[in-house]
């Protein structure tokens, strides 16, 4: 499996890989949920995020084809985003009026349980519909744990989609806790990986 950096100019190429991964994911139906536009909804709301990892120069991956794409931040940085005017009406338009506060609430909350220790952060991964089960998350993931491992460094993500548990957790990480999201909403599961723990 063929795993590389994306281009400062592919941000639409990484939005589209994750808004087709992640359409049916439990926290982005709830925040975008079904509408005639929802698909360009989704598009724009990952391009938009793709594009601010570009910018700051923040590792982002394809993995061949665009079957997969993985936006992560390195210990050094900043794993809060940036955005400049253009990707902030972009964002809070992909949400609709009836949905922003609901997801500027959801990230506060996030927010705030983010650890303070450096560490990667994985943003967001996905892989494609018709590429899943062979083997694209785990490459996407191994590109940067393996870096990891080789500089001592924990990682940490946010994982939506319970599914996805039991590949995090090949991979070294646990579960830290499960916050069910204002309340009421779905529930993301926070995991943390030690340093060096490897696949198992």
């Amino acid at each position: 499996m063929a795993i590389r950096l994306a281009r400062p100019d592919e941000a639409r190429v990484l939005g589209a890989a994750l808004a087709d991964a992640l359409a049916d994911d439990p926290v982005f139906r709830w925040l975008i949920p079904a509408s005639p536009r929802r698909d360009r909804r989704l598009v724009s709301f990952f391009t938009a995020m793709s594009a601010s990892y570009l910018q700051a120069g923040k590792p982002a991956y394809l993995a061949d084809g665009d079957a997969g794409a993985a936006l992560w931040s390195d210990p050094a940085a900043n794993w809060q985003l940036e955005f400049d005017l253009g990707q902030v009406r972009t964002v809070f338009g992909s949400f609709g009026p009836s949905r922003v506060v609901p997801a500027v609430r959801t990230q506060m909350q996030l927010s705030k349980l983010h650890p303070s220790e450096p560490h990667w952060y994985l943003g967001y991964l996905g892989v494609r519909g018709s590429r899943q089960g062979q083997g694209t998350g785990g490459a996407l993931l191994g590109e940067v744990l393996a870096r990891a491992d080789d500089t001592n460094a924990p990682a940490y993500l946010e994982s939506s989609n319970e599914r996805n548990l039991t590949l995090y957790q090949r991979h070294g990480f646990e579960i830290v806790d499960e916050v069910r999201l204002l309340g009421k909403g779905p529930s993301v599961w926070r995991m943390w990986r030690n340093a060096t723990s490897g696949p198992t």
